[in-house]
């Protein structure tokens, strides 16, 4: 029987074995740093749009896992006859899948033709308010990272400082697993293959091998949908809902209504500053 880490792998439902669950989400690009470098050789600044890449991850205990999706399905059930709609592009039933992207776009099922939107948004907002979860986040500013001189892969940097601070954040003799947004059969190889070295090998610069696998017992590559489409991914779903949050924040350094609902999530609220967010190279400010 293959292990977790043979191969990009992904889950169907909760463990019952574990008591953690970390559901990660990424923005920005972590893989135009040829036009960055070109930008710093031209002595060109960069746009806060291209600066920054970002990815952040939302931890539930099983029991919160298990509430949350119940509070997001009763929300589609709200809006949408048993959560699915039909896609018109796809010319198919699908299961209601909330991202950040299409409810700002008022895309896909959020059109206004087909749902209150502005009423649909007080209660998504009032869900997300009360979803239990720690949330913790790393940006990359990609433009001081290159101009430090740094060389290694920056999604793999990114995700080191993420798991150390899911080590910090979660309970000792407890253990948990990650599920990670299927992004494409090479990328998801190529990351597995520094998570798995990570985890069973090497550690990262602040904790060991023994201690991360002590506490992670499993990485999983989930896409939004089962192959039915008749259901979603619940934790990567919220995930994203907070992500895009926070990166506007970190380009922008403002909080916008969005951010303000969950703010209180972040590890180490009000003073997340280098515990719940982190940006890297430090930020000189």
């Amino acid at each position: 029987m293959s292990k977790w880490y043979d191969k990009p792998t992904k889950i169907l439902s909760m463990r019952k074995d574990i008591d953690y669950i970390m559901c990660i989400d990424e923005n920005g690009s972590s893989s135009n740093l040829t036009y960055v470098l070109k930008q710093i050789s031209n002595e060109k600044e960069l746009s806060e749009d291209d600066k920054y890449f970002t990815i952040t991850g939302c931890i539930f205990t099983k029991e919160e896992y298990v509430n949350s999706k119940k509070l997001i399905k009763m929300l589609k059930n709200k809006y949408w006859n048993n959560g699915i709609f039909y896609d018109t592009k796809a010319k198919r039933d699908k299961a209601v899948c909330f991202h950040s992207r299409d409810i700002r776009k008022h895309d896909s099922c959020f059109n206004d033709s087909i749902i209150n939107y502005n009423e649909f948004m007080v209660d998504l907002s009032d869900t997300m308010k009360d979803i239990k979860c720690k949330i913790i986040s790393i940006s990359v500013n990609l433009y001081e990272y290159l101009k430090k001189g740094y060389t290694h892969n920056v999604y793999n940097v990114a995700f080191d400082f993420l798991l150390e601070r899911y080590i910090y954040d979660t309970e000792n003799n407890k253990k948990g697993i990650i599920m990670l947004e299927a992004r494409g059969k090479e990328e998801d190889k190529e990351l597995l293959e520094h998570i798995s070295k990570v985890i069973n090998h090497t550690g990262t610069k602040k904790i060991s091998s023994k201690e991360l696998k002590s506490k992670i017992d499993g990485v999983y590559f989930n896409p939004k949908w089962n192959e039915e489409y008749s259901s979603t991914y619940v934790g990567l779903e919220i995930t994203d809902l907070f992500s895009y949050p926070i990166h506007k924040y970190i380009k922008k350094n403002t909080k916008d209504k969005a951010f303000l609902i969950f703010e209180d999530k972040i590890v180490g609220y009000p003073n997340y500053k280098n515990k719940g967010i982190k940006i890297f190279p430090p930020d000189k400010k």
